[in-house]
């Protein structure tokens, strides 16, 4: 597999001036990974102390699962950005000192959601879609001649560590290729009587589609790749999907097409990782080839406590409601085989809940 953690210079990142730190932090793809942290829904206007809580854990990588900008939405109405409004949320971002200071230290890979793709749950439709690929992958240091930028989408996979130590990490796209989503015409009556949120019903449409072909074909190609830890990273929740809101239970044939897909490639150590809530928790199905875990980990600025109480009879541990990130922690050296377990951090670094997932467990058959 292709290196490509080669992460630019921030003083050089086509656009974007950074205050602090020259070169940014790297991952030597080598060397084992024992701790990853993820999070996802930042506003670059608010404070963000959390970035100094994640560094205290000493994280070998960072992975942004979304909203790491609100570029289409600064606190009232939803709004069209222009290429300049967006790369003023950016500079915004990149200026915050926590920030500036946790990126020379710990490598981050990121995908988008809605706000840091610009439309308020956008898809396919967006204009602005290429443009803000590019000030993008700009911003988290993508190389110029790399593949991600000549195709269409962000979606990214590499694998870390040697062989019996491996981690594949893959960044979905669930933004670029999205089919329209289905209103939910219900009133909030209805809608609270079900203990759901209510915007969207299931797109059972033939053509409905969140991935898209092209990077179907190359998940596909990704999950035959070997490795023993897999991590699929996804801004909104896959194995939840009672909210209504926005998650990969609005289109049941790609989720199912998911779940088949680690099935029929034999992938084994398969665990999920999700963003896009405003809480914590973590969820699980018996629908795949295994037990498949669903770890949400979103809100480092702010949270919507009422989602937690929405409907999830999928859920097997949290919520937790206030300002989080999540952390994979892979002990290589247990006696079972590779042990992960995940943990959920608040504000000030303080465990809320967690659980481990033996590899052995996570094979099919």
């Amino acid at each position: 597999m292709q290196s490509r953690r080669n992460f630019l210079s921030t003083s050089i990142a086509a656009g974007f001036v950074f205050p602090t730190g020259v070169i940014a932090a790297t991952v030597d793809e080598t060397k084992p990974v024992s701790r990853i942290a993820f999070g996802s829904c930042a506003k670059q206007w608010e404070p963000q102390p959390i970035w100094t809580a994640i560094g205290r854990r000493h994280p070998d990588l960072f992975l942004f699962l979304g909203d790491a900008i609100y570029g289409d939405w600064h606190g009232e109405d939803p709004f069209v950005p222009t290429v300049e409004t967006l790369q003023a949320d950016w500079n915004k971002l990149g200026a915050i000192p926590e920030f500036a200071s946790f990126r020379d230290q710990v490598p981050i890979m990121a995908t988008w959601d809605n706000h840091d793709y610009g439309k308020h749950d956008g898809g396919a439709d967006f204009e602005l879609k290429e443009k803000s690929k590019e000030l993008f992958l700009d911003f988290f240091g993508e190389p110029k001649d790399s593949e991600r930028r000549n195709r269409a989408g962000i979606y990214d996979s590499t694998i870390l560590g040697p062989t019996g130590k491996r981690v594949q990490i893959i960044l979905l796209d669930c933004r670029t290729f999205k089919s329209a989503y289905v209103p939910d015409p219900r009133s909030k009556e209805e809608k609270a009587a079900l203990n759901i949120r209510g915007q969207y019903l299931p797109n059972t449409a033939p053509d409905a589609m969140l991935l898209g072909d092209e990077q179907w074909q190359w998940l596909e190609d990704q999950l035959r790749e070997p490795a023993e830890v897999r991590l699929i990273v996804s801004g909104t929740q896959i194995v939840a999907d009672e909210k209504a809101m926005e998650e990969w239970g609005n289109f049941p044939q790609e989720r199912q097409r998911l779940f088949d897909l680690i099935s029929g490639t034999g992938a084994q150590g398969v665990i999920l990782l999700s963003g896009n809530v405003h809480f914590s928790e973590i969820s699980q199905t018996d629908e795949g080839p295994y037990p498949l875990t669903d770890f949400t980990a979103s809100g480092m600025t702010h949270s919507t406590p009422g989602y937690a109480d929405l409907a999830n009879d999928k859920r097997i541990a949290g919520p937790f409601t206030d300002f989080n990130f999540g952390e994979v922690e892979i002990d290589w050296e247990a006696e079972t085989g590779p042990v992960t377990h995940l943990n959920c951090f608040d504000v000030n670094g303080n465990v809320q809940f967690g659980i481990s997932l033996k590899t052995l467990d996570l094979k099919a058959g």
